[in-house]
């Protein structure tokens, strides 16, 4: 059983292990409290079984969404958890008359690709060079919504 809430300081020790095992440039737990804080920033987490398993982190500013971060803790993934997300956010979108959803991911993420495209997600861009760990690129996606 899954529950979508909203992120606390407190769940940050548990996001951190998630972040860990999911990417290769995660980020540090000041990056979340500094989401906390920020007024464009929208954290959610789900809740499977009562432990934390997947959360998510967008910024609404004006008419657009921007997916910063996105991760299912890896003994729950291929369970619908990351589609769920995506789909709580496009509603939250489409309630908030947002015209477009943008995000990058590492042209390496052949599987976080797929998913988004298969969403919708359109390659409007490359940001050359974006990731340190291997200097690879960032690929600009953008889902337009008809809501507008």
């Amino acid at each position: 059983m899954t529950k979508l809430r909203d992120m606390k300081a407190s769940d940050i020790p548990d996001i951190m292990q998630i972040e860990k095992e999911c990417f290769n440039e995660p980020w540090t737990a000041d990056n979340f409290l500094y989401e906390l804080r920020k007024k464009v920033a929208h954290n959610w987490v789900v809740l499977c079984d009562n432990k934390l398993c997947a959360y998510m982190c967008f910024w609404e500013i004006g008419s657009e969404l921007q997916l910063n971060n996105i991760a299912v803790r890896k003994d729950v993934r291929r369970q619908g958890i990351a589609q769920k997300l995506l789909d709580r956010m496009i509603q939250y979108a489409s309630d908030q008359h947002i015209k477009s959803i943008t995000l990058e991911v590492s042209e390496q993420n052949r599987t976080a690709i797929k998913f988004y495209n298969k969403q919708g997600f359109k390659q409007i861009g490359i940001r050359p060079l974006y990731y340190d760990y291997d200097l690879s690129n960032a690929l600009i996606l953008t889902k337009k919504l008809e809501n507008v």
